[in-house]
């Protein structure tokens, strides 16, 4: 067994642990440069992910000058059907569908190019932390010694699991595949999403993506918090069927995303959760975006705990929650209640009245300045307020039971 020793080792080569590094390194260079990244597979390695990209992501890293070239979709808004209506959003220059064997890979390059030490092939299997610093065991015998931990790794992440953060409440069963286009497809520039069948606690999606260059579509379900996980296969196929596709020609991704919580744990002494390892929009299962500006957030915060010799990460929730994308996450969090519940057929009727609501909803995911979401939302009261109000008992009732 060898013993190597760095200041912070973080645990995960995706957005969230690349996007760690990097903010480090643009904050504190010397401390990231006595730092590294363990990543347990091989660049290119795919991710199962829709590969939605908010435009807020691609600004965050290029304030420290990043920029990742892939193959991308350009997408200028999304459509949403519900109850028997498609209602179209339209936000120029919205985001980006991207493939994830090519988009981690790229931006991995990036951070060592920089001179960031990304580790590939290094599996850990056990982290343990105590009063003196952390252990991260690899695969093969290695230990990585460091005064700190980010846990980048993902809903199975093995760090969450060994140093003690309870499992969490808020999962989604996901399953996707990629397909040909067919007649009746949305737009090839927006993302479609599917809640017509309230029955089901989530969503169908079609996002334009381009595998090898051609033009395919991702189509998937995403279902939460249900226990009807193993019936998705199911679901799947009678979509497809809908649309003359047959599910056994195609590569079935299936996968699981961990919501965030607001009251859970998400630090402890020397150990830090980025990413889905802390926990993303369960409402929609967005988790690109929030793993770069969890990164984004994470940099500098690791910077000043290393320099104030503090690595308790004590206030990391409450830096969390107070940070643009923490805000995001508590205004998704309530929406996920409210939505996915008995107040579901009003907040449907209230979008159909309003839809400058799902406009909002749009900019809000490219990351517009907060007054131009807000202003949006404005335009959409006088409409919303009417609906709002024939439907305020029936309405206070759903939330109440909801509780």
């Amino acid at each position: 067994m060898s013993e190597v020793h760095y200041e912070i080792a973080i645990v995960g080569g995706g957005p969230a642990g690349i996007s760690t590094a990097l903010h480090l390194h643009h904050e504190a260079p010397r401390l990231a440069e006595r730092s590294i990244v363990l990543e347990k597979a091989r660049y290119p390695r795919d991710k199962y992910c829709a590969g939605g990209l908010g435009e807020r992501a691609v600004a965050e890293l290029a304030r420290i000058g990043v920029r990742v070239d892939v193959p991308a979709v350009r997408i200028h808004g999304f459509s949403t059907r519900m109850d028997g209506q498609t209602l179209v959003a339209r936000e120029p220059e919205m985001g980006y569908v991207v493939r994830r064997i090519e988009y981690d890979e790229a931006l991995a390059r990036e951070a060592m190019a920089r001179g960031i030490e990304v580790r590939e092939g290094a599996r850990a299997l056990d982290v343990r932390a105590s009063a003196s610093g952390v252990e991260v065991h690899l695969a093969g015998g290695e230990v990585i010694r460091a005064r700190a931990v980010v846990g980048a790794d993902g809903v199975a992440g093995v760090v969450r699991k060994a140093t003690g953060f309870s499992r969490g409440a808020l999962r989604a069963q996901v399953l996707e595949m990629d397909t040909e286009l067919v007649d009746g497809d949305p737009p090839g520039d927006l993302l479609h999403f599917d809640f017509d069948d309230r029955a089901l606690n989530g969503y169908f999606w079609d996002f334009p993506t381009l595998v090898d260059g051609e033009r395919k579509m991702c189509r998937g379900v995403y279902l939460i918090c249900s226990d009807e996980g193993k019936r998705l296969r199911e679901r799947m196929h009678a979509r497809l069927e809908s649309l003359g596709l047959r599910i056994d020609r195609y590569k079935l991704k299936f996968f699981a995303e961990r919501g965030f919580e607001p009251r859970e744990t998400i630090s402890r002494p020397r150990v830090l959760l980025v990413g889905e390892a802390a926990g993303i929009d369960i409402c929609t299962g967005e988790g690109i975006a929030q793993a770069i500006r969890y990164g984004a957030l994470a940099g500098p915060y690791l910077a000043r705990a290393f320099e104030a010799r503090d690595t308790s990460f004590s206030d990391w929730r409450e830096r969390v929650r107070a940070s643009g994308e923490g805000q995001r996450l508590l205004v998704r969090h309530g929406v996920f209640r409210a939505f996915y519940g008995p107040a579901r057929p009003v907040l449907e009727r209230v979008v159909r009245a309003a839809p400058e609501l799902l406009r909002a909803g749009a900019q809000e995911f490219a990351g517009r300045p907060k007054r131009v979401a807000l202003a949006t939302l404005a335009r959409a009261m006088p409409r919303a307020l009417p609906t709002l109000a024939m439907h305020a008992p029936e309405l206070l009732a759903a939330l109440r039971s909801a509780r």
